[in-house]
């Protein structure tokens, strides 16, 4: 039986780099798509761990770029960039009536912050929040799925994990998770419902329209 659904925040919760934020980031450090990619690419896995802290994280892109502007108006353009995906997380507000709902992420120690600005995902996930930087470990590394399951008291089999990231989903497929790949929100209700189904569970049974 499926106990908890597990959503992944940028890509999935909220818009990803790559819906935007990447090229307003690029054309702000006056560098091709190409070599942004490279240089966050080269960053971000340290940032997610904590290693690094968001300052130090914008700090170095404004180097690596050979950028000269201020970090301040960096920093404007990084916590404005991202949006909410009103539909999916209208979604996850729903299954919450029905399902035990968790949010796992890869961010660095802003994640509170940009929350608190932006997002307030405390009001759908309550204190289910996973954030990786507060952890000290990231997707796709087994650890981190691990500790969420000890923490929430789930089996693998029992939860739904829901990523836009192929690494991060062969992660928690090989944990035993139910896992949707997110492309679209009509897709993720698709699939979660061939996976309810499957387990003797359906939306329509838990008063959830597809």
């Amino acid at each position: 039986m499926i106990k908890t659904i597990i959503f992944d925040n940028h890509g999935v919760i909220t818009s990803s780099t790559a819906e935007g934020a990447d090229e307003k980031f690029a054309d702000f450090l006056g560098v091709d798509l190409d070599r942004f990619n490279k240089v966050w690419g080269s960053l971000e896995g340290i940032v997610d761990e904590g290693k690094m802290t968001s300052d130090d994280f914008l700090k170095n892109l404004l180097h690596r770029t050979n950028c000269h502007k201020d970090l301040s108006d960096f920093k404007k353009i990084y916590f404005g960039s991202y949006f909410p995906k009103l539909d999916v997380q209208d979604f996850a507000k729903e299954l919450g009536k029905s399902f035990e709902i968790v949010l796992l992420t890869n961010y660095g120690d802003s994640f509170r912050y940009v929350n608190g600005r932006s997002w307030h995902l405390e009001k759908i996930f309550g204190d289910k929040i996973f954030v990786s930087a507060e952890l000290k470990m990231r997707k796709p590394h087994k650890d981190i799925y691990q500790y969420v399951l000890d923490k929430i008291g789930k089996k693998p089999e029992e939860t739904v994990f829901i990523d836009d990231n192929p690494k991060f989903i062969k992660t928690a497929k090989e944990l035993g998770m139910h896992t949707i790949l997110f492309e679209s929100l009509d897709q993720v209700k698709k699939n979660l419902e061939e996976i309810l189904v499957s387990q003797g569970q359906s939306l329509q049974t838990q008063g959830l329209s597809l």
